[in-house]
């Protein structure tokens, strides 16, 4: 009986869907000043975007960034213990912008010390992290896969994923004037459900964002 019980939360686990990561739009922290007009992007899942209509990015701008000093933007609610330190809160924003100043740089961007004519602005934050149960590998998938990684979760031995949660906006640096926002989550490091996460376990995430923000900017330059 108890095994039945514990096969029918199983499946219930399986059919909310493959990704244990929550949608983006649940994880509005109000860094953005409006998120009435994202949609869901369908190049990089879990984030959501928009872009001024008719924006001619190209012609408008030089490949120059003037970056910000990423921020946190959180409330204590959508804290994990990484980040209540903040010597460790310190070291992850400091991470990132290098992190964005490497893809930037390495991808042919100038970035500048100051806002300048011809210059995008780009403004982040960190706005959250937490641990969830990981995804499922490709054999979890697989019915027999997904009871025994739907078992694990529910008796607290599978595997946790750290999440990190991020906002950003690009503007025109000196005037001001919006250009295109996005929210998203990345994932970092794998980590057992009685390990501590370190400040270490967030530079994966880092990372992915970091890359997925120049990967944003060389699409909207690479339009005709």
């Amino acid at each position: 009986m108890r095994f039945s019980r514990l096969f029918a939360a199983v499946l219930l686990v399986g059919m909310a869907g493959c990704t244990t990561m929550p949608a983006p739009e649940t994880r509005h922290s109000g860094f953005l000043n409006d998120y009435s007009r994202l949609t869901k992007d369908p190049q990089w899942p879990q984030s959501e975007y928009w872009v001024k209509p008719s924006l001619e990015i190209k012609q408008s701008y030089q490949k120059r960034i003037y970056l910000e000093s990423p921020r946190l933007y959180v409330t204590g609610k959508d804290l994990d213990q990484t980040m209540k330190s903040p010597a460790d809160t310190a070291a992850m924003l400091n991470y990132l912008k290098q992190a964005i100043l490497y893809q930037f740089l390495t991808s042919g961007y100038e970035v500048t010390t100051r806002p300048e004519p011809d210059t995008l602005l780009l403004r982040t934050a960190i706005t959250g992290s937490e641990r969830t149960p990981r995804d499922p590998s490709t054999p979890e998938y697989l019915p027999i896969g997904m009871v025994v990684g739907g078992v694990m979760q529910l008796t607290g031995t599978r595997d946790e994923s750290l999440r990190i949660y991020f906002e950003s906006e690009m503007r025109d640096a000196t005037s001001g004037e919006l250009l295109a926002q996005s929210v998203s989550a990345t994932t970092g490091n794998e980590l057992s459900p009685s390990a501590t996460a370190k400040v270490e376990d967030s530079y994966p995430a880092l990372d992915a964002w970091a890359r997925q923000l120049r990967e944003r900017a060389d699409k909207a330059f690479a339009q005709p």
